[in-house]
């Protein structure tokens, strides 16, 4: 009975024996294929950026140095586009290239390359590429014509719209107080070029067509507030019967902006004095919803109007104001715009080289000889 035990542990030991090895053996294997796999994938990953790498090569060699640094350009535009989504932040540094390392992992990389490609169909990263374009062209133009004092003073006003909370309303629609200021120069350099391009429609014919529009001078009380519960009641209190427009804005903690606006007064948005004008004295118009064209955010406005004056029957009284008529007509007219953009696209040979990006200056392409493609571009 003692030699059957006996013989019976030696066997448990034996098979214990022979389970560890196929254990040990099999875990060998396992390092193995691994280990092979992340050598297959090094060497995939090698081959694709040799590839990648040849045909840029191929592809930068019919294009003159510059082509170079603006494909590098819209590298770094489309990472401010991931970060300004709020996905990653990248810090890159001049010499960065289409292979230069983001992230490393065992057997593979993620590069600049990778996420680029990644990001070339977003309509976030396309915006931001035409917009880089445009303000490249336009400085180039007009770059003297608009000042940092311009920017400043225009960021100013909108800042103290709306107070405490700018910070938040640029964060909830992906501007930064950069972006936000190159936003502004790039209206400012629009608005400078559609100006200038505007000064030949300047005739009788059309000073007669805009006086026939022309609102004169017209008294107004104005309150805005960027909470629409507010506005709404605001809105309810100064319709009332005898209700003094001032002590309701009082009431609920606006301030009044009293004006003497007519057609050609930027004082207001659009929208806000056409409200004005359209009334009758001492009549307070519906809320005015506003929304701010960089932003989006929304601006509710009330306008008391208090007092209109006769119109002349001569159009020549109202030159100066009927010029600015005209012109802010133009710079409101989006085709005008783009025709104006168009030539300066055209004079500095703007060219889209990344098929990517086809379609972002289609807008300006119309008769206009800017391209939107290139017979020897070609996308990464």
């Amino acid at each position: 009975m003692a030699k059957e035990n006996e013989n019976l542990e030696s066997t448990e030991e034996t098979v214990e024996e022979v389970v560890a090895d196929k254990d040990a053996e099999q875990e060998h294997l396992d390092r193995q294929k691994e280990e092979e796999e992340s050598i297959a994938l090094a060497s995939e990953k090698a081959k694709e950026k040799a590839k990648r790498a040849k045909t840029k090569k191929t592809r930068d060699a019919g294009k003159p140095s510059s082509g170079g640094r603006f494909l590098g350009g819209l590298a770094l535009v489309a990472v401010s586009a991931l970060v300004g989504a709020g996905a990653m932040y990248v810090s890159l540094g001049n010499k960065t290239t289409e292979e230069t390392t983001l992230v490393s992992m065992k057997g593979d990389t993620v590069t600049v390359g990778d996420v680029f490609d990644s990001l070339k169909g977003s309509s976030q990263t396309q915006q931001s590429v035409l917009s880089a374009t445009l303000q490249k062209a336009l400085e180039k133009e007009y770059g003297s014509k608009v000042s940092k004092e311009d920017v400043d003073k225009a960021y100013k006003q909108a800042s103290e719209q709306y107070g405490d909370q700018f910070s938040q309303v640029l964060a909830a629609y992906g501007q930064t107080e950069e972006s936000y200021r190159n936003q502004i120069r790039t209206q400012k350099l629009v608005e400078y070029a559609v100006n200038q391009a505007a000064q030949k429609d300047l005739t009788e014919a059309n000073y007669k067509a805009a006086y026939d529009n022309y609102t004169p001078n017209t008294e107004v009380q104005v309150v805005s507030t960027t909470d629409k519960a507010v506005a709404d009641k605001v809105d309810s209190e100064a319709k009332a019967e005898g209700a003094d427009f001032s002590q309701v804005a009082k009431d609920n903690s606006l301030e009044v902006t009293s004006k003497t606006v007519n057609s050609a007064s930027q004082d207001f948005p659009a929208d806000v004095l056409t409200a004005a004008f359209k009334q009758d004295a001492n009549a307070v118009s519906d809320v005015v919803t506003v929304s701010n064209s960089s932003t989006g955010a929304a601006t509710y406005y009330i306008v008391k109007t208090v007092s209109k004056s006769e119109k002349n029957a001569d159009w020549k009284n109202y030159k100066d104001d009927l010029t600015k008529v005209i012109i802010n007509g133009k710079k409101s007219d989006t085709n005008f715009t783009n025709s104006v953009i168009a030539k300066v696209l055209k004079k500095y040979n703007v060219k889209v080289v990344d098929k990517a990006f086809s379609a972002i200056l289609d807008q300006y392409v119309t008769g206009s000889g800017a391209s939107s493609s290139s017979s020897s571009s070609s996308s990464k």
